[in-house]
């Protein structure tokens, strides 16, 4: 029979709504009771960020709270153990590096009072880090952490084979499990939308800025020798208002061309843009913790093209539809293959989509963190 859980979750990501789905999921397990902290306020790339929802309105036990410090290995909650103790948490995830403040001050807390503490984990750099002192001391940190409180750390949550051999290499084998990120298959699911397309709708989605490879993106639609097609972008979140300007006049050549089609979507409308998408790219240079979007466009029915970096191959399994980080050549190539063969690829896509839609949702990942609890 399982017990009681009395579970508690911190994370500065609850600030957007679209992480809490999770713990709603959990919070519907039997016996298994999720209370939620969330700060005031978080500060990320020069952005205050606020929660993106009214708190009433979700069936959790949240607390908003404001912190002791904003970088996130010293980011800490305050009043956060008298919060442990008076609700009597038996269960502890911290969303946050296994190397912080508020890490080793629960790890200490959890000696004194009995309870069980996971972690998510987006440690992915170690391995490839070329300054050999740094990483020498990172490894030395997690070697000595995990031999002073191993007999309280439970599991760490890893979204990718990539964060778990990362961590596998610091010595921190036993503990680590992979468990993807899981998307909201309530709002991202397939229609008949593109049946009314008149266009083959190329798309990206997400942050701009420099390491997403949006430039390279754009440079390889400037060289399409295709017709009727038309690229939809994402300007919700421009990260880099510097950047942008570097993008601008490319962007202004394809809506001189009629190609372009700019959209703002939130996280709760943008399902209906990837639901009339043909062909999704994801052109990441930078190691890509996991791949939300890869998940909801696939989910949505569009084929899912995207660059041989961080765990985004781990997803998409198959190299016809992975391209190499920067190689617009390569990338003009893929996207005119698959506008000429489109039927064809729909359906080599298919296994990567069956995999996603039966492995990677929130409530599959639910499932297999409550088997940990």
């Amino acid at each position: 029979m399982i017990k009681d859980i009395n579970l508690l979750s911190i994370s500065h990501s609850f600030v957007k709504k679209i992480n809490l789905k999770l713990y709603s999921i959990l919070n519907k397990f039997d016996k298994t009771n999720v209370h939620i902290i969330i700060p005031n306020y978080h500060k990320e790339d020069g952005k205050t960020l606020k929660p993106d929802f009214n708190i009433q309105d979700i069936e959790l036990n949240i607390y908003l709270k404001n912190t002791i410090f904003n970088h996130l290995r010293l980011k800490f909650y305050r009043n956060l153990l008298p919060e442990i103790k008076k609700n009597n948490i038996t269960h502890l995830i911290l969303d946050q590096d296994l190397i912080s403040l508020q890490s080793i001050i629960v790890l200490i807390y959890s000696y004194v009072n009995n309870v069980k503490i996971f972690y998510f984990s987006n440690e992915n750099s170690i391995i490839d880090e070329k300054n050999l002192l740094k990483k020498n001391v990172k490894k030395l940190l997690y070697k000595l952490i995990y031999f002073l409180f191993k007999k309280k750390i439970n599991k760490i949550f890893c979204y990718s084979n990539q964060i778990k051999n990362n961590l596998d290499d610091c010595g921190l084998t036993k503990i680590t499990q992979v468990i993807p990120l899981g998307y909201d298959d309530s709002i991202f699911y397939k229609t008949n939308s593109k049946i009314n397309n008149s266009k083959f709708v190329i798309s990206y989605f997400g942050r701009v800025s420099r390491q997403k490879g949006i430039k390279t993106l754009i440079k390889s639609l400037t060289q399409l020798n295709i017709e009727n097609w038309e690229f939809q972008i994402d300007l919700f979140h421009i990260e880099s208002l510097s950047f942008f300007s570097e993008i601008k006049s490319d962007l202004k050549y394809l809506q001189n061309l009629k190609k372009l089609k700019i959209i703002k979507p939130t996280h709760l409308d943008i399902a209906k843009y990837m639901q009339r998408t043909n062909l999704t790219i994801v052109p990441s240079e930078w190691n890509e913790q996991y791949g939300r979007v890869i998940q909801e466009s696939a989910a949505c029915g569009s084929i899912v093209l995207g660059s041989n970096i961080g765990a985004i191959p781990e997803i998409i399994k198959d190299k016809e539809f992975i391209f190499e980080p920067k190689n617009t050549t390569e990338l003009v190539k893929k996207i005119e293959n698959i506008f000429n063969n489109y039927r064809e690829y729909k359906d080599k896509f298919k296994k990567i989509e069956k995999e996603i839609l039966e492995h990677r949702t929130a409530k599959k990942q639910a499932e297999l963190i409550h088997t940990f609890l």
